[in-house]
């Protein structure tokens, strides 16, 4: 009955955004916005500028500044203390992330994207966080919505999306330069110049090299996962008229990775034979954008883009090409209504070489997505109550065709409260793992080999997700932010055994499963005085699965130890005199007991001396407080590694 009704709900508010991402320089109207000092402009919620402060949805953004004081080298670590967000290190090269539980290896219900380009691999459902690193200057903000986003962005923004918006050219003018040297960051150097076309054309170009060290395993000896990347790519915007503007930018990289890892073996009595590989990884990417103001009330949006990833393993060769086209338009129809509509076409070649350990029997699989949308935010009571209803309606070629829908409403008591409430639909659509003609060789039980396989009848996973929020300004310097949710799952994947084949045990994806998580997010931001801050945030979470009688999946349980209930920062931001920044942050985890992994608490410092108009030095210390500590479990083809301890300098000019 309560999803029936639910439905019912939804269905009544047929229809969200889609289209394309606007960044900073976006034509959205910000209409009666309170720009007051209470929020950050965002466009991941609505796809279009909205106040933060007064979103109908969990987002956090990280400004520049934040980016900065973080002390971070790449992105996956700038998303540490983001509340409801898990970030789990296992390795030199790879994070575990995902929003409000189910963090994996590859976390198939986070949606990723940098400047309206989705990097979420279609092979395995996740991301490739080695080679998504980008010049941390060159990032105007990131903005992550707790929750699904769906309907604004389509299939696999189920628990969250973390959006990465790049600066305009235009604010990138002239040089930069930057050198970090440490013992774990071995050395991270950043070269970019922006320059001017005309009178209306700007563009930067950048360069990148990474070498990061190794850690060392839970026993103790190296883990041999050492690695290092170059990275190039150019942006350019061309303010073609008054109401026109284009956008082109594109990256290009390539990276060598070292990793130990572990195969199915029949001859070795643990089953997994140990070996050494070396992962080479290339691609690129091509993103254009066409952004035109028709009117006060009309304007619309199109982007195109295409990606291509080549991670080359030694248990599978990778080509991956994606091909993607998005429109959008916004129109304010009257004093009440702001109505969006658009759709997309996404297409996607993957061409696979097997291995001893993964079996691609078709070499070339391909799928194609098809979405429209439809949303109105409409003012119940214009400047205090807002009801916005919206859908995606979306068909791919795996598990064809999916509605996603939600209805939001914000209500504004005063000028510093937010109260906000939501419910949404979302779905995670099959992988090419999970669906297409593959096996995967896990553990060797002799004289059998088990073997996982993918399932032409798996279908996408569903969610139902149930969110309040409340946001206050109490004084002029606090700000407090909470957010509770139920999240209600249905067709989660389970394995389930098959029939035994020649020396195969097989195991197959099927859709037995379901599950609850439920919890809250708090934060909290003190601006004690005016040289000194405090931001402050807490999540706590508890996942609770079942599954089908007929289920024989022994593993599907074991997920719940997947989850940390509690997590909390702590941020200390003092400027001293001298232009001189002291940066403090504590991190507390809680316990992993399905990955065998304890409780840590982590403490980073940082101190940031601009030592002129032109020139800034920073120190960063991070895990001080503990030699090494392990962020998540051994990965299916590896071993459990320790983050250590890390110190580096960075040296930045402008020129």
């Amino acid at each position: 009955m309560k999803k029936a009704i639910t439905y019912a709900l939804m269905g009544l508010c047929a229809l969200p955004a889609g289209a394309n991402a606007a960044d900073e320089q976006g034509l959205g109207d910000l209409g009666n916005l309170s720009l007051d000092k209470l929020g950050k402009i965002v466009t991941s919620v609505s796809r279009k500028p909205e106040d933060s402060f007064r979103s109908a949805a969990a987002i956090y953004v990280i400004s520049n500044d934040d980016i900065k004081a973080s002390g971070a080298t790449h992105i996956a670590e700038v998303l540490r203390g983001v509340p409801g967000l898990d970030v789990a290190r296992f390795d030199s090269s790879n994070w575990a992330i995902s929003s409000r539980g189910g963090n994996a290896f590859f976390s198939n219900k986070l949606l990723v994207q940098v400047d309206g380009r989705s990097i979420y691999t279609p092979l395995f459902s996740g991301v490739y966080w080695d080679v998504q690193n980008l010049p941390l200057e060159d990032i105007d903000r990131i903005e992550i919505i707790r929750g699904p986003g769906a309907t604004q962005w389509g299939a696999n923004a189920v628990n969250g999306i973390i959006n990465i918006i790049t600066k305009s050219a235009e604010a990138t003018q002239g040089g930069y330069a930057s050198q970090t040297v440490g013992t774990f960051d071995h050395s991270l150097t950043d070269v970019r110049y922006g320059g001017k076309i005309g009178d209306n054309a700007y563009y930067r170009a950048y360069g990148q090299f990474t070498a990061r060290g190794a850690t060392d395993t839970v026993a103790g000896p190296s883990g041999h996962n050492d690695w290092n990347q170059g990275k190039a790519g150019f942006r350019s915007d061309w303010k073609v008229s008054e109401n026109r503007k284009i956008t082109l930018q594109g990256d290009v990289y390539n990276a060598d990775i070292n990793l130990d890892l572990g195969i199915p073996s029949l001859t070795d009595p643990s089953g997994i034979e140990s070996f050494h590989d070396k992962i080479h990884s290339k691609g690129m990417n091509l993103l254009g954008r066409w952004e035109e103001k028709h009117s006060e009330t009309l304007q619309s949006t199109f982007q195109t883009y295409f990606d291509f990833q080549s991670p080359d393993y030694s248990s599978l060769k990778q080509d991956i090409s994606t091909l993607d086209f998005d429109y959008q338009t916004a129109w304010k129809a009257d004093e009440r209504n702001d109505v969006m509509w658009g759709g997309g076409v996404r297409y996607t070649s993957a061409d696979l070489t097997s291995s001893n350990t993964i079996f691609a029997n078709d070499p070339n699989v391909t799928q194609s997505i098809f979405s429209a949308f439809l949303q109105d935010q409409y003012a119940l009571f214009p400047k205090e109550l807002y009801l916005t209803l919206g859908s995606k309606f979306e068909h791919n070629s795996f598990s064809g065709f999916n509605i996603q829908p939600s209805a939001r409403i914000a209500w504004y008591p005063d000028n510093k409260q937010t109260v906000w409430a939501a419910v949404s639909r979302a779905v995670r659509t099959p992988s090419i793992t999970e669906h297409s003609d593959m096996a995967l060789n896990v553990l060797a039980l002799a004289p059998d080999m088990v073997q996982l396989r993918s399932s032409r009848d798996f279908d996408s996973e569903e969610l139902i997700a149930y969110e309040i929020g409340y946001r206050v300004k109490p004084t002029d310097k606090v700000t407090l932010d909470s957010t509770a949710f139920i999240n209600d799952y249905d067709k989660l994947a389970t394995l389930e055994p098959g029939a035994p084949d020649g020396i195969y045990l097989p195991y197959y994806y099927s859709n037995l499963g379901k599950g609850k998580a439920y919890g809250f997010e708090t934060s909290a931001n003190w601006d004690v005085t005016s040289e000194w801050s405090l931001l402050a945030n807490y999540s706590y979470i508890n996942l609770l699965l079942e599954q089908d009688p007929s289920s024989l999946d022994t593993t599907f349980q074991g997920q719940r130890g997947d989850v940390a209930h509690h997590q909390f920062m702590l941020r200390s931001q003092l400027y001293l005199p001298h232009n001189v920044r002291l940066v403090n942050a504590g991190y507390y985890v809680g316990r992993l007991p399905n990955q065998n992994v304890d409780a840590y608490f982590r403490f980073d410092t940082q101190v940031i001396w601009k030592a002129t108009e032109t020139i800034e030095l920073s120190l960063v210390g991070q895990n001080l407080l503990d030699g090494k500590h392990q962020e998540f479990g051994a990965p299916p083809d590896g071993s459990a590694n320790e983050i250590p301890r890390a110190v580096y300098g960075r040296v930045s000019i402008r020129f």
